[in-house]
């Protein structure tokens, strides 16, 4: 009985340590090297794009803004995740405005085993705007916060943030489906590593 028992405690202490040694941690890198403090971000949408809002099947637009900025620094370096909190963001010249941001939230970014890319969430995230369908407010979930897409790293160069998701809004539309390409202007090089 005793054998069966320390059998049974062995294999539960393998299960852990499996588990424990999979969960990977996420560092930041500039340029190829592995960061060691904070890491300030500045992004903005892409040239030529626009940030869009739609009903949750992408045909029906209901705003776009081709004017957007995301700005923040990370609080730690590496981690499971690295969280960024976001200390400045905008949305302007949009088909539907003024945009008021009422809580910005912070990113989390979670490392792509095997590549340069992260997965980015975003939490507690909410603003409000103006529409023809009365006022509306689109919000991300709590932590761990909404998966909005991924942010894809390169040694040099301008790092990319896809957002492809859904979120939560009030009024006609109780979600919607929310694209954005931004492009990392600061700092050049950005990657996500294990």
């Amino acid at each position: 009985m005793k054998l069966k028992g320390l059998t049974c405690a062995v294999m539960a202490l393998a299960i852990l340590l499996a588990l424990a040694s999979s969960a990977s941690a996420t560092t930041l890198e500039v340029k190829g090297l592995k960061q060691t403090g904070a890491v300030t971000l500045k992004a903005s949408l892409k040239a030529g794009t626009s940030m869009r809002l739609a009903d949750t099947s992408g045909e029906f637009t209901i705003n776009t803004c081709t004017v957007s900025t995301i700005e923040g620094a990370s609080t730690i370096f590496t981690g499971t995740t690295v969280t960024i909190p976001v200390n400045a963001l905008t949305f302007q010249t949009c088909t539907e405005e003024p945009i008021t941001i009422d809580t910005r939230g912070s990113l989390t970014i979670e490392n792509i085993a095997g590549t340069t890319k992260g997965t980015v969430r975003w939490t507690g995230l909410k603003w409000t705007w103006p529409s023809n369908f009365g006022v509306v407010s689109c919000t991300t979930a709590a932590s761990p916060g909404t998966d909005i897409g991924t942010l894809t790293g390169v040694a040099a160069g301008q790092a990319t943030l896809e957002i492809n998701t859904v979120i939560n809004c009030t009024g006609m539309f109780t979600s919607m489906k929310w694209t954005a390409t931004y492009t990392v202007t600061t700092p050049e090089g950005l990657g996500v590593t294990a």
